[in-house]
């Protein structure tokens, strides 16, 4: 079922998306529907400032401002404040069980206020509004992987329907990176993106993903598919390689979130149509995530991936998952 914040969210991100005519006010109090803020807000605020900011790397820009001005920065735009607490209700939706479903349903109800804002303030990126933009989307996208990992429905079926609904809606967040690269290279943030990309690049090269290279080189598929099939696959393998740069170098979280946003379009149209091949690739990315486990963004969503996956493919696809396989198995799982 298709909530209102996935709707919004695809309004969000168009594939085009028009510049605002003239510079607004991103903090436009007057959208409607946008209740004022109270203590709970201000708990779930102050949560991701002294729990979340550090874990996910915000702190590397923090660096490049001073508190007030980072603060000041996040406060100028409804969107972001909005998005920031639902992140942070969803973090607690998972350490506070006993709440569970209250924190969840306030996640996706700021989450809705915070694309219903995006979308009526009409933000035209520039050299100042580019960081929330920038921490806008990069929050967002955390949302939506860990929200369809963790909260995950009855069957598989229905999991990849989700999932790849998901996958789908980070293409809009592609969209709006891309344009906007040049500028957010230009700006404060850029010394930071260039790092972090230079990073990524730093692990040492493995060899995690040879079997499915040499699936899709024994396959009889048309060469454009095959083509889509190695571009995913070469963006996972880079992944996993920069889970071997030091935690002090690169957060983890970075590349693996990055893995939905950069991978064609054209692999989740495949993937919809359940082809095998497609279902195998998934199985090596959910062992990235079985890697990270410990993290509640991710928890035992890569054993449940792997292991379905298994399931639906069959004994006679085992020579193809053997690293997802060997790496649930080898990997202790404490979740």
């Amino acid at each position: 079922m298709v909530s209102k914040a996935q709707i919004l969210l695809q309004r969000s991100f168009p594939t085009t998306r028009k510049a605002a005519a003239s510079k607004k006010d991103s903090a436009d109090y007057s959208a409607e529907g946008i209740p004022p803020a109270n203590v709970f807000h201000l708990e779930l605020f102050n949560h991701f400032i002294s729990d979340l900011c550090l874990s996910f790397g915000f702190h590397r820009i923090a660096q490049m401002n001073s508190a007030l001005e980072m603060t000041g920065s996040i406060l100028s735009a409804q969107y972001l404040v909005n998005e920031i607490m639902a992140f942070s209700a969803l973090h607690l939706s998972i350490i506070r069980p006993e709440k569970k479903d209250f924190y969840h349903d306030q996640a996706a109800q700021l989450q809705t206020y915070a694309l219903t804002a995006f979308n009526s303030t009409g933000v035209e990126l520039t050299t100042d509004s580019c960081l929330p933009m920038f921490l806008f989307s990069s929050i967002l996208a955390m949302h939506m992987l860990c929200d369809k990992l963790v909260f995950r429905p009855d069957t598989f079926d229905q999991f990849l329907d989700d999932f790849i609904q998901s996958l789908r809606l980070h293409r809009g967040i592609r969209v709006v990176t891309s344009r906007s690269w040049q500028i957010l290279l230009e700006s404060p943030l850029g010394p930071v993106l260039e790092g972090e990309s230079k990073a990524l690049d730093a692990g040492a090269q493995g060899n995690e993903c040879s079997d499915l290279l040499a699936l899709v080189d024994s396959m009889t598929a048309d060469p454009s598919t095959k083509d889509i099939y190695r571009q995913t696959i070469e963006h996972l393998q880079r992944a996993i390689n920069a889970g071997r740069v030091p935690s002090s170098t690169l957060d983890a979280i970075g590349p693996i979130v990055s893995w939905p946003v950069i991978i064609p379009p054209q692999y989740v149209d495949l993937l919809a149509e359940r082809r095998p091949e497609t279902l195998a690739i998934l199985a090596y990315f959910a062992a990235l995530l079985h890697i990270h486990h410990k993290m509640w963004t991710f928890a035992d969503s890569g054993r449940y991936i792997v292991l379905s996956v298994n399931e639906h493919l069959g004994p006679s696809w085992e020579r193809w998952l053997r690293w997802p396989n060997e790496t649930i198995q080898n990997v202790q799982d404490s979740c």
